[in-house]
């Protein structure tokens, strides 16, 4: 009975994870929409800044690649994982 419990559990608990990674997902997504790559308009000149805007953009630009498998990952867990009753 305490392995079925403990099996219930970690299940539950995985499900609320997963959904709480695509929530995250989701909210970074229109974090970003909304704020439209600020370091486009930086100043380049100065070596610290264009290193900084060169890690933003990579940052950015990995999230949007990336970020759509983790999604559908995540939604395939949440499918995987819920109550069949």
């Amino acid at each position: 009975m305490q392995l079925a419990q403990r099996k219930t559990t970690r299940r539950k608990l995985l499900h609320w994870v997963l959904i709480g990674w695509c929530v995250l997902i989701a909210v970074l997504f229109v974090l970003l929409f909304f704020l439209k790559s600020p370091y486009l308009g930086w100043d380049y000149t100065d070596p610290e800044t264009a290193v900084l805007g060169v890690a933003f953009h990579s940052l950015e630009w990995l999230f949007v690649r990336v970020a759509p498998l983790a999604l559908f990952g995540g939604i395939v867990g949440i499918f995987l994982t819920r109550d069949k009753e």
